[in-house]
């Protein structure tokens, strides 16, 4: 695509570079649009000899097309498009679920020059109901784009990774181990059982029982044992908060086999987290901040272990930066 400035006899058959508006500021003429001879009459009633355009090239492809094309090569199962309208098309989840980015290639697709894809943040909880279901939009800047261009942009997109992928929040059964003193029990499952279970709510999943115990290996593992024989993932919560890989809660999972795969977070609130698995089960081991229904580490991690995702350290490092929420 060229841009001149071309007399208005030689105008004919392009684009206008430029909206084109009245005295007062009122829009006449909008850019983008095809001129022929009505619009360039119009332009010579208002005073014009001269106009900008755009010139297409036999390889290029109009903005739209571009689009089209880019956005179907981003299309999953889980994913809806909208028209193309002035270079743009919009992604819309249809499931309940987290987002799920290839950083590395959006990166490299947004080096593209003329091509944009801006995306919802990484894995963000997203919902099909309006307000909540744009994942991502799509904008071929310039009015079109070269053949070549375009190519390159399918290759990065069209790998058998998805680029962007929306997994769902199937609904899952999961328990909360409070662990304390005795005495502290009843004060322990007031503080923590609430929240956990408005979290579990929100990400399509039910808190179905909940068990108090001593804090000590022996109770920590049997009872652990037992709600992972009969739930698919466990939150152990109350005085749990990890300052050490050996501290009693770890210990009392490792008994019964679990690995543990994150010790520490930075995150704040969330510092102390530590997450374990036995087998393919999540055991989620919630610091203080659990208590609060405000934005923690557990909103964090919470959605992540919902969809499968199998976490590790680098993983969790990952999250320091923006690991400072706000209050």
């Amino acid at each position: 695509m060229r841009v001149m400035r071309l007399p208005l006899e030689e105008a004919q058959g392009h684009l206008l570079l430029h909206n084109v508006v009245d005295a007062d500021g009122r829009h006449l003429l909008r850019k983008g649009i095809r001129l022929g001879p009505d619009t360039l009459e119009r332009l010579r009633e208002l005073g014009h000899t001269h106009v900008e355009v755009a010139i297409l090239e036999p390889q290029d492809i109009w903005e739209d097309e571009a689009a089209r094309e880019l956005a179907q090569a981003l299309e999953r199962p889980e994913l809806a498009l909208s028209r193309g309208v002035g270079g743009r098309v919009n992604l819309y989840t249809v499931v309940h679920g987290v987002l799920y980015v290839d950083a590395e290639r959006l990166e490299a697709l947004n080096r593209l020059p003329g091509i944009t894809l801006a995306t919802a943040p990484q894995h963000a909880i997203v919902h099909p109901e309006r307000g909540e279901n744009r994942i991502a939009t799509l904008k071929i800047i310039p009015y079109a784009i070269p053949r070549p261009r375009l190519q390159q942009a399918l290759a990065l997109v069209q790998e058998p990774r998805p680029l962007l992928e929306v997994r769902p929040l199937t609904p899952q059964r999961w328990a909360l181990l409070v662990t304390g003193d005795p005495a502290a029990h009843v004060r322990l499952r007031r503080q923590f059982e609430p929240p956990t279970r408005e979290r579990l709510l929100r990400l399509n999943s039910e808190l179905s029982t909940v068990v108090a115990v001593p804090l000590d290996e022996g109770s920590v593992a049997q009872a652990a044992a037992e709600l992972l024989r009969a739930h698919h993932g466990l939150i152990l919560v109350g005085q749990t908060s990890i300052m050490d890989p050996a501290d009693l809660p770890l210990r009392g999972l490792q008994a019964i086999g679990a690995q543990v795969a994150v010790y520490g977070a930075p995150v704040d609130p969330g510092n102390l987290l530590a997450v374990a698995y036995l087998g393919d089960t999540p055991i989620l081991c919630a610091p203080g901040c659990a208590r609060s229904p405000g934005h923690n580490v557990v909103d964090l991690v919470l959605p992540r272990l919902l969809t499968g995702d199998r976490l590790d350290q680098a993983q969790i490092a990952a999250l320091g930066l923006g690991g400072l929420l706000r209050r």
